[in-house]
């Protein structure tokens, strides 16, 4: 704590020491040395501090402090209000009493001296605007209001000191990068430009500056007056819709984003304003389905696994002892419960769907929890999971000590046509089954054209596209569409879903060259020409799109990103060539796959750190090509591994035998055993290292 009289003072008034609290100050010193250790004296000291100086603010919230601690919340509360009568516009009393009442009442409750305070103390207490900020996002978060969250830690990062920002900011990118948001809700939305008359852009100026500092409720008062005189604006009916969202009060702002869709001139913004609408309605739609968990205690657990190995429907799942941690290590056995039995001969194209996952625990001394089974499935398939696995399990279950279905997350019923889970029998591989996901992902998109839909009406997008006057709310519904997929883990081609409807090829933005990309909502995303973008615009575009996981805006960013050498090298080649295989590998497109990874090796050629690197290449080339069990580049890659490295990381080989188990492909196991001498064994040398780079096929000469 500063001594020096004309140093600014300790309470925060912006006085000079001298003019405010030093005569309290040896007083507040003894405070600080006791708040910590002995609460109850620095209490008592602070009381009788208060009775001599009545209108020392810092006297309040400092016994406002040590109460909190103490959980008397509503002596808190009664201390600040007592002298907030007397002085109204203290903001950090103001402040205190926000806290107080947020966490005792809640936000809703809160609302209105949560915005005074942030109004009177942004500018003198920022640090205390940010932390209440980041309070809200997480009690949005548990409401489920996924813009308001994002806006209260954008908020809390603008406010906070410099040594709080960077785990802010890390808070902000978590919540930004989780694929159970709705992707347009993970980024930052713009206020549209406004055109009125001189008095009232003055009110709507005045809105937009309460609404910096997260006054939103008051934003939204000062725009419905404006839009009073106005009715016909869209933009401020967006603006509006922006604000409430932003409020946590979805239901209203869906209200006026879909009349701002319907008054908007522009085509592309009518769409886009329409499709927030749209996705707010889903959150709050009561037409949801949830996934589900029931817990049944069992005993002998050796007997029941006996008897669930032995029925049809119910299939082991192998487990990789690799993955075992403490929270896995009760864990006796996982498996699948399929919609129907496996037959014999296995079709490879017409597999069964997982109805449930089936986890059996071993007592847990730990915990003191006794055996049981987690059974978790859709809550339409719970009741019938659960009586199945009862015929089973017989009296080795204790049904009378069953849980009820617990929900594990909810989602909007949307969602349910993309919802499936194909069960992985056999060495297929992992591409085998990106190719069924695909074809049952166009047999659900032609669904989805024929399912009636209430934003359109009770109409389905074929029928509603039939009327020109519909086009806007069809086409928002399509990128409602690209969200739900997103959010299921599947990318449809959007382009040729609008081309059946009829909906007009959406517009490209080609945004100034000193623009941030980081400043465009991320529905506008889809609209970028990257190749008129800057360098540094095209890195910040791949860089925002791969936190968000937008596979295919993934695509266009990084295609763009490898032909550009400045901005290849400011985003890091290696990282750029492996996400782009990453994207070919999810697309099924070895080849691609293969060019990227060469790719990546001629750009690690000369760093210091190459033989590493290359490694690590190799085993990711390597866990991208058992995808297909059938590869036939897999023996050579597998015999290049073990010349390169076995020899010089023995603990290589079991990393590459553990992958080759996990992925079925027991098959090549063989490869892993040395060389027959003269056939390119020995021990391991730079130079044997160059001459394997120039004869084995999968090398192209010189990248080593």
């Amino acid at each position: 704590m500063a001594h020096d009289p004309y140093s600014p003072c300790m309470c925060g008034s912006g006085k000079k020491l001298k003019f405010c609290c030093q005569d309290i100050l040896p007083d507040l010193v003894k405070v600080e040395k006791l708040i910590d250790n002995q609460p109850d004296a620095a209490e008592k000291l602070l009381r009788s501090l208060m009775a001599q100086h009545t209108d020392k603010e810092i006297l309040v919230t400092q016994l406002v402090s040590v109460l909190t601690r103490k959980g008397q919340f509503d002596e808190a509360r009664q201390q600040l209000v007592d002298f907030l009568r007397r002085h109204p516009d203290e903001p950090w009393a103001l402040l205190a009493l926000a806290d107080v009442c947020l966490a005792t009442e809640g936000f809703e409750a809160s609302r209105r001296i949560i915005h005074r305070a942030f109004q009177l103390g942004a500018r003198q207490f920022p640090a205390g605007v940010a932390m209440l900020a980041s309070q809200i996002a997480q009690q949005m978060a548990r409401a489920g209001c996924a813009m308001a969250v994002r806006e209260h830690l954008a908020l809390s990062v603008r406010m906070a000191p410099a040594e709080r920002r960077n785990a802010l900011l890390m808070q902000l990118a978590n919540f930004e990068s989780q694929r159970t948001v709705p992707y347009p809700f993970r980024g930052r939305f713009a206020l549209l430009p406004v055109e009125l008359d001189e008095e009232l852009q003055k009110e709507e100026l005045r809105a937009r500056k309460v609404s910096q500092i997260g006054c939103w409720e008051p934003a939204a008062i000062l725009y419905s007056r404006i839009i009073e005189k106005q009715p016909q604006n869209g933009a401020l009916w967006h603006n509006l819709g922006l604000f409430r969202a932003w409020d946590g009060r979805i239901s209203e702002a869906a209200q006026a984003l879909h009349k701002a869709a319907d008054l908007i001139d522009d085509f592309d913004t009518a769409v886009e304003t329409e499709a927030l609408a749209q996705l707010l309605d889903l959150e709050i739609g009561g037409d949801a389905y949830a996934i589900v968990q029931v817990s049944v205690p069992v005993q002998s657990v050796s007997q029941l696994l006996t008897s669930l190995d032995a029925e049809g429907r119910i299939v082991r799942m192998p487990r990789n002892a690799n993955e075992e941690s403490e929270e896995t290590a009760s864990i006796a056995a996982e498996y699948e419960l399929l919609a129907e039995s496996l037959p014999d001969e296995v079709d490879p194209e017409n597999l069964p769907d997982v109805l449930a996952d089936i986890t059996v625990f071993d007592e847990d001394e730990a915990s003191e929890a006794g055996p049981q089974v987690l059974i978790v499935a859709l809550d339409d398939d719970i009741k019938a999971a659960t009586a199945l696995f009862h015929d089973l399990a017989g009296d080795l279950a204790h049904s009378d000590e069953e849980s009820e279905p617990t929900p594990v997350s909810r989602m909007p019923r949307t969602c349910r046509l993309f919802d499936w889970k194909i069960h992985h029998a056999g060495q297929l591989g992992s591409s085998h089954f990106r190719k069924l996901d695909r074809q049952r992902l166009d047999a659900a998109l032609q669904q989805w054209l024929e399912l009636k839909s209430t934003s359109l009406g009770g109409e389905s997008p074929q029928e509603a596209a039939k009327d020109a006057n519909n086009l806007v709310k069809v086409g928002a519904s399509v990128i409602t569409l690209d969200v739900v997929c997103n959010r299921m883990g599947y990318d449809p081609d959007l382009a040729d879903i609008r081309s059946r409807l009829g909906v007009p090829v959406p517009s490209q933005l080609k945004p100034d060259a000193q623009l941030a990309i980081t400043s465009l909502p991320l529905l506008q995303f889809a609209r970028l020409a990257e190749s008129d973008l800057s360098d540094e615009q095209v890195v910040d575009f791949t860089n925002r799109v791969t936190l968000v996981r937008h596979l295919l805006l993934i695509e266009r960013a990084v295609t763009e990103l490898v032909k550009r050498p400045a901005a290849l090298e400011q985003f890091a080649p290696m990282r750029a060539h492996m996400l782009r295989a990453t994207v070919a590998r999810e697309k099924n497109d070895l080849k691609m796959a293969s060019e990227c990874f060469a790719d990546a090796r001629l750009s690690v050629a000369e760093e210091q750190d190459a033989f590493r690197t290359k490694l690590e290449l190799d085993i990711r080339e390597l866990s991208f090509r058992l995808d297909d069990p059938t590869d036939p580049e897999l023996p050579g890659l597998l015999a290049s591994i073990r010349e390169r490295y076995f020899v010089k990381i023995p603990e290589i080989e079991e990393v590459i035998r553990e992958e080759l188990l996990n992925s079925g492909c027991t098959h090549l196991l063989d490869q892993l055993q040395p060389a027959a001498a003269g056939a390119g064994g020995g021990l391991w040398t730079p130079e044997t290292e160059k001459k394997a780079a120039t004869s084995e096929k999968l090398w192209v000469p010189g990248q080593d």
